[in-house]
């Protein structure tokens, strides 16, 4: 399938992520973060501090989109206004999600059912991430509409409730094939970070190939790729064209970094034209 240009003229993704959040608001509601600055004109945060992007990210998350979450100190650092953008392109409300890895923040889980009225069922294999995952829906009262699976390291069968179908699959999946620093400031543990395969693909292959029966059709599986991984989008752009799948793919720009939002369809156009009323 042909696909939309991803970039502009100038080689800029169409899409920007809009933050909406400048560091001079943050510090007039939260003075503490007075504390994290590397420098004063303009205000600028220690992006290369832990703790100061656990603080800032956490304010975010209240002040943007009103979730209270506390993030695990060992864990991944989420955006948040990164994961909202990749949910407005990748889902509709009123629907119902796999989430694969929805880690100790849960996020997006809890951005997606309190946002978009979404029925989430997140899976995740480390246990002590699933009781902070469950900890964080409770403090939102989200509790209704997020179930939080223990996936002992498998993807959807025996996972889910058997004869479960759903309107998307999601995930912000590991994608390294090794980490080269040890001091990675947001990362987390390695099951978050490593996708295994030549290029750290094969987390993501595996989810499209075990998930596709999971679909309803139409349905769309979805997840998101950093553009400095290069061999990694490259193997999976491979994947899907020698595979003969219907996808495309949304460039998402936010500050100067570059994300990649894979879409995958089932059904075909009629899917592509519904989700095309998003970008």
């Amino acid at each position: 399938m042909k696909q939309e240009r991803v970039f502009d003229e100038s080689g800029i993704p169409k899409n920007r992520v809009i933050a909406d959040y400048p560091t001079s608001k943050a510090l007039k509601l939260h003075p503490d973060l007075r504390n994290h600055l590397k420098s004063t004109d303009p205000p600028r945060i220690k992006n290369e501090d832990r703790e100061t992007l656990l603080l800032y990210n956490k304010y975010i998350a209240k002040d943007l989109y009103a979730l209270d979450i506390k993030f695990a100190e060992h864990a991944i650092i989420p955006t948040p206004i990164m994961r909202y953008n990749f949910l407005m392109h990748a889902i509709k409300p009123n629907s119902s999600i796999i989430e694969i890895g929805t880690g100790a923040s849960a996020i997006i889980a809890m951005l997606a059912a309190k946002h978009f009225n979404a029925q989430v069922f997140a899976t995740e294999v480390d246990k002590e991430y699933i009781n902070l995952a469950n900890q964080n829906i409770k403090r939102n009262n989200l509790e209704s509409m997020i179930t939080v699976i223990d996936s002992h390291g498998s993807f959807f069968k025996n996972v889910v409730p058997n004869g479960l179908k759903v309107d998307y699959i999601i995930s912000n999946p590991p994608y390294y094939d090794k980490i080269l620093s040890p001091k990675v400031i947001w990362g987390g543990k390695n099951h978050e970070l490593i996708g295994n395969g030549k290029m750290g693909e094969s987390f993501i292959l595996r989810m499209i190939e075990e998930g596709w029966n999971y679909l309803k059709t139409p349905g769309t599986i979805s997840f998101i790729i950093p553009k400095t991984r290069q061999n990694t989008l490259i193997a999976v752009e491979d994947y899907l064209n020698s595979n003969d799948f219907d996808y495309d793919i949304v460039g998402l720009l936010a500050g100067n970094r570059t994300r990649f939002i894979f879409r995958i369809f089932k059904n075909n156009l009629a899917d592509i034209n519904r989700l095309s009323e998003m970008d």
